[in-house]
């Protein structure tokens, strides 16, 4: 509760904030390409599994087809007596040796697998059956008379009972040998053995890929969820950029135009430095207000002198300030017809009504002996009407009788809000524009527009 209290006094710090965001959103996208790097795996053991699985697969089918060769070649020497078959036979046994290298491919892939074993027992059963067919082939060499007996055939001898035999029974022995259901027998376990090694196969890659594609979908959640707090954190920090530093920071630069303090909101540097600034402020306003009185004020009126107009002139918005150069008509005449003593009533008069008729906020300075000028500030051009009535009500005012003084009039020049740095520029604007007041009748105001300095120059010339 009371870190609460500190920080709703006190503010967020933006920097700390910031840094606890970044921190954040490292720790999130850290995540993100953990998660990422992991589904990426999962997906390259997932394709993995599948190549191992067409490698083994392709390894019992090649197993398979060597056995069925060595069937087929050793059914049809039995039967056509061709000895170009059994060449091919032993070939295939002692050189190309596809079994043997089926066996070699699981070996290497899955090792004390289930696969594996099933694979030894259908090549186990194939060696098997080789034995009958060794002496099925080893009875039709004898039976015609072919001395070139193949190396692998040497230890094979027959029996007494089949070696006495005449040839066409040895052929004949020979071909049921190789066609009787013990022989298919045979190699229906082979292909049992394999069919059990495929199934092996099928199992474990079945059960790698269900483990994958959970691990896959578990990550693609967590990188989903991942995604969201990213959006959320992105979102959190433009608010915090927003409300913290952004906002403040815009009512802050409207209340400097207005000359005002600053509110104390936003982040924790942003309210020290508001803070600073008001005190600042504070200071320049009680310097302003604490000038010398004889230095800036001017001793009949009470009004800012020209000493005063001069240091004021620099401190204000030329694109937001109105100079207002105010002149008495026909002073001299008062001062003739009724005295000094009257004349510097009727000043005072006149700075009095001046006073009342602006804000507090405005400047009335007395730059001459009967001339005044009036520093309007934090307007915008859509004043004039207000710059009317304010001048057509103390010329009112003015025009009434009081305290045994005259009535009066004052003629006034304007130059409102300029695109300028210069402050004497726009008090030339203001003389220009009060000329035209007094040459067209007095008693009112008129607004500086370009082109009436050269009219100016030109009654001058």
């Amino acid at each position: 509760m009371r870190l609460f209290r500190k920080f709703k006094e006190e503010g967020l710090s933006l920097r700390l904030t910031f840094l606890l965001m970044l921190f954040i959103s490292l720790a999130i996208t850290a995540s993100l390409l953990f998660t990422n790097f992991r589904t990426i795996k999962s997906f390259h053991a997932l394709g993995e599994a599948m190549d191992t699985y067409i490698d083994l697969q392709d390894a019992a089918d090649s197993l398979l087809r060597a056995s069925d060769y060595l069937t087929e070649q050793a059914q049809r020497y039995t039967v056509i007596g061709d000895r170009k078959l059994l060449d091919n036979y032993f070939n295939e046994t002692e050189n190309v040796k596809r079994r043997d290298k089926a066996l070699r491919v699981m070996e290497e892939r899955l090792p004390n697998s289930a696969a594996l074993d099933a694979l030894k027992g259908a090549l186990q059963s194939s060696v098997t059956l080789m034995d009958r067919e060794y002496y099925a082939m080893r009875l039709v060499l004898s039976a015609k008379g072919d001395t070139d007996i193949p190396h692998p055939l040497d230890a094979v001898s027959l029996g007494e009972r089949d070696d006495a035999l005449s040839p066409e029974e040895k052929i004949e022995l020979a071909r049921v040998m190789m066609h009787d259901s013990g022989y298919y027998a045979q190699k229906d376990a082979i292909r049992a053995k394999l069919v059990e090694c495929v199934d092996a196969l099928k199992n474990g890659t079945h059960g790698t890929q269900e483990k994958m594609e959970k691990r896959m979908h578990a990550d693609l959640v967590w990188m989903t969820i991942l995604i969201a707090l990213q959006s959320v954190s992105l979102i959190f920090l433009l608010w915090v950029t927003n409300s913290l530093g952004i906002n403040p920071l815009l009512r802050a630069v409207e209340h400097i135009k207005q000359d005002q303090k600053l509110p104390i909101t936003g982040a924790h540097e942003f309210r020290y430095l508001a803070s600073t600034y008001n005190n600042m402020y504070t200071v320049y306003k009680r310097s302003i207000d604490n000038l010398s009185f004889k230095a800036s004020h001017d001793e009949l009126t009470g009004v800012y002198n020209r000493a005063g107009y001069d240091l004021l002139k620099k401190s204000v918005d030329l694109h937001s300030t109105a100079f207002l150069l105010v002149d008495a008509d026909n002073f001299k005449t008062i001062n003739d017809q009724y005295g000094h003593e009257v004349g510097d009533r009727a000043l005072q008069r006149l700075a009095a009504t001046l006073k009342q008729n602006f804000r507090a906020d405005d400047y009335i300075c007395r730059i001459g002996g009967d001339e005044f000028m009036v520093l309007m500030v934090h307007v915008t051009p859509d004043v004039k009407h207000l710059i009317e009535r304010k001048i057509q009500q103390i010329n009112e005012e003015l025009h009434e009788s009081a305290d045994g003084l005259p009535p009066m009039s004052v003629s006034v020049g304007v130059s409102l809000c300029r695109d300028t740095e210069n402050p004497q520029e726009m008090f030339h604007e203001a003389d220009v524009a009060l000329y035209y007041v007094k040459d067209n009748g007095r008693n009112g105001c008129c607004f500086y527009k370009p082109g009436m300095r050269g009219k100016d120059k030109q009654k001058a010339g």
